[in-house]
C-alpha cells in the first residue's frame, strides 16, 4: 500500500501540485513551436518513459531479478537526468525562465528519487493533459 502522506515527509520528496507548478513554469515560458525545444523536450519525455518503465515493473520483480536490471535501472535514470542539462542550457540560451531546475532541487546527482519523481509526474501529467 502506498501513503502519499508518509512520502511526503520524505526529506528528498516531490508533491504532485509542486511538479504541475514546475511543468507549467516551464510550458509558459518556452515557444513550444521552436523545433529545436521540440527535439530537446522529446528526449526529456522519452528518457522519462524508459526509466519509469522499468521503475514501475521493479515492485513486481523478484529479488534476482532485481539485481540482473538494477544496472539498466541506473542507466536509464542516468539517461533522463542527462536529458536535463541540454533541455535547461537550451532555454537559458532563448531567454526563457529556466528557474524551474531551482524549483527541482537541482540536477545534481544527490537529488537523483527527486528527479526521478519528476520523470514520473511528467508521464502523469502527459497523460491527464491528452485525455
Amino acid at each position: 500500500m502506498f501513503n502519499y502522506d508518509e512520502y511526503l515527509a520524505r526529506q528528498d520528496s516531490l508533491a504532485f501540485e509542486a511538479a504541475v507548478t514546475i511543468y507549467n513554469k516551464i510550458m509558459s515560458s518556452v515557444d513550444t513551436n521552436d523545433s529545436i525545444f521540440k527535439e530537446l523536450w522529446n528526449d526529456v519525455i522519452v528518457n522519462a518513459s524508459k526509466y519509469i518503465q522499468i521503475r514501475n515493473a521493479w515492485l513486481l520483480l523478484s529479488y534476482s531479478d532485481k539485481v540482473a536490471q538494477d544496472d539498466l535501472r541506473t542507466t536509464q535514470h542516468n539517461a533522463f537526468i542527462a536529458t536535463l542539462t541540454p533541455f535547461k542550457r537550451y532555454m537559458d540560451i532563448k531567454g526563457w525562465d529556466s528557474t524551474w531546475v531551482a524549483d527541482l532541487g537541482g540536477i545534481e546527482s544527490d537529488n537523483r528519487k527527486r528527479l526521478g519523481d519528476f520523470a514520473g509526474y511528467l508521464l502523469c501529467i502527459g497523460s491527464l493533459q491528452t485525455r
